[in-house]
């Protein structure tokens, strides 16, 4: 998935739905949702991480210039992630919502207001995105916040 050329977007002030910096305080939601079932089934590794492991990936992720995390909340409950990793100029985008907060639609939500993030900073021209080709909900979030499919192809 990937979007070209300049970034633009609004948020949208409906919504609710507003992104904050993560902290090492959010580091108990974090593993949670990626460790989530249905998180490892469409994660690039298949795999669930441990504390440790994760402990390290977040610390590194917090310093790292080219990174940006943020917690999703509405009505100041943390509903999900986004994070943007910066590489030559392309934001790749990765998105987990809470599992008991999935099917309302926060994810095309959750992706536009990163867009409006991203798009203020000026740092990143590109959003890409690997999503899943089984993740139905993922991709039509994606093309619901007006991505929109480069390459669709299936690893194996």
């Amino acid at each position: 998935m990937g979007r070209p050329g300049p970034l633009s977007g609004a948020e949208d002030p409906e919504s609710g739905v507003i992104l904050r910096p993560a902290t090492d305080q959010d580091a108990v939601h974090l593993l949670e949702w990626r460790n989530d079932p249905d998180s490892v089934r469409f994660s690039v590794t298949r795999r669930a991480v441990d504390p440790g492991e994760h402990e390290r990936w977040l610390e590194s992720r917090l310093e790292h210039p080219e990174a940006h995390l943020w917690i999703a909340e509405q009505a100041g409950i943390a509903v999900g992630q986004v994070r943007v990793d910066i590489e030559h100029g392309t934001g790749i985008v990765s998105i987990a919502v809470a599992p008991e907060h999935r099917g309302r639609g926060l994810s095309s939500l959750i992706l536009r207001a990163m867009v409006a993030e991203v798009g203020r900073s000026g740092a990143i021209l590109r959003l890409r995105a690997r999503v899943d080709p089984e993740n139905l909900a993922s991709l039509r979030a994606f093309e619901n916040a007006g991505f929109q499919t480069l390459v669709a192809r299936e690893e194996g």
